[in-house]
């Protein structure tokens, strides 16, 4: 037999082998993909997207909020520091006054703390001290550039052994300083609605929510060295602080 002959023959069986592959692939794509897919989004399922929290120009979150504004007050002032719409505490331009606060709906008691402590009443924030509060704080320094103030968690322990009372404040602290330029918005929750203290000295930091039971007395030092104001804001927001 000829080459032109032998390769008349081989071409045919060529093509056979070739379609018989064909077909087998096809087979095997239209039966197994689908299982390999779902394999593969059971063990890698798509993660949800987290909800974001709408922020204003100001950093701040949007929607309804309480505002609270604490006015640094020269020495010597002359105008009533009580009149008021509900939502400022005057203190120092210069020095340290407290803010005493209980539990209850947002509302300023007293709103002059330079004859004295000025008195703030606000919701328990997270009564499970589970780290997650039930409403968020939010504030920014204004005014003159250069002010600057620092704003501290406070309570009173009871030895429950001696009932000797003692005065302790949290080992982290709220610094707001006016620089220059815009001022933006930052949640200060974790350090204006807790008191994190040692009080069984065994070198631990505790984490105490505003108003647990273990604490009495709760209130805000606030040390303030120029800042003419800082502006609070409450939301009804949750923030995790653990």
């Amino acid at each position: 037999m000829n080459k032109t002959a032998q390769a008349g023959i081989v071409s045919p069986l060529l093509l056979l082998a070739l379609a018989a592959m064909g077909v087998l692939s096809f087979i095997l794509v239209t039966q197994f993909a689908p299982f390999q897919k779902t394999e593969v989004a059971q063990l890698y399922p798509k993660e949800e997207p987290q909800a974001q929290i709408k922020t204003t120009g100001s950093g701040a979150p949007s929607g309804t909020h309480y505002n609270l504004n604490i006015i640094g007050a020269p020495k010597g002032k002359t105008a009533s520091l009580t009149e008021s719409s509900g939502h400022r505490i005057f203190v120092p331009l210069t020095g340290s006054c407290k803010i005493k606060l209980s539990m209850g709906d947002f509302a300023v008691l007293d709103g002059n703390c330079t004859d004295g402590p000025a008195s703030f009443q606000l919701p328990s924030p997270d009564p499970d001290n589970d780290g997650i509060t039930t409403y968020s704080v939010w504030v920014r320094a204004l005014g003159k550039p250069g002010g600057k103030s620092t704003m501290t968690p406070c309570a009173t322990y009871i030895d429950p052994t001696t009932g000797v009372a003692e005065e302790w404040c949290s080992t982290s602290q709220l610094v707001s300083v006016r620089t220059s330029g815009k001022q933006s918005f930052s949640d200060v929750s974790k350090l204006l609605l807790y008191v994190y203290v040692d009080l069984d000295g065994d070198g631990t930091i505790e984490r105490y929510p505003l108003f647990d039971p273990t604490l009495q007395d709760y209130f805000w030092s606030y040390d303030n060295q120029g800042l003419k104001l800082l502006q609070m804001r409450f939301y009804p927001i949750p923030s995790n602080v653990n």
